[in-house]
């Protein structure tokens, strides 16, 4: 797992030269709450989308930015960390498939949200940039009394 704290320490002001770099933004800008990072971050693209956690699409770089800011005022900032789980990069599209855990900062570690996330980035003039977000609670399922047993 990548802790934000520790991994998104650089400044961003223009385009990112790579989209790991547009990604570790977006997780900065989550963990800070930053939301003229946030903008910074995604792409000024009509096709622009966004899917929260159980919510609706949101498209427009205008409402993705605005839903992200009436996060920020409504929440404490999170203890965030995440991975990868995956990573495709062709020509001018890169796709990193995420897992993502997150919790209210003064919340015990064991009260973290899985969230497992698509996240697609596309180079234009101005860098790399994100152009879809979509979050979702995975499905959880009792584990069977065998499952229960092992530890893998």
């Amino acid at each position: 797992m990548l802790d934000c704290r520790f991994f998104c320490r650089q400044r961003y002001n223009m385009g990112f030269s790579e989209p790991e770099q547009a990604q570790a933004a977006f997780y900065r800008a989550f963990l800070e709450m930053n939301v003229a990072l946030m903008e910074q971050v995604w792409s000024e693209s009509p096709d622009t989308v966004c899917v929260h956690p159980g919510g609706d699409l949101l498209q427009g770089r205008h409402a993705v930015v605005q839903s992200w800011a009436e996060i920020f005022a409504s929440a404490d900032p999170p203890a965030l960390s995440y991975r990868n789980l995956q990573t495709t990069r062709s020509g001018d599209i890169a796709v990193h498939l995420v897992e993502e855990l997150i919790r209210p900062g003064n919340s015990p570690d064991n009260e973290s949200s899985r969230v497992l996330s698509t996240n697609i980035y596309r180079l234009s003039g101005d860098g790399w940039k994100m152009t879809a977000h979509h979050a979702s609670l995975p499905v959880m399922r009792p584990r069977s009394k065998r499952e229960q047993g092992r530890l893998h």
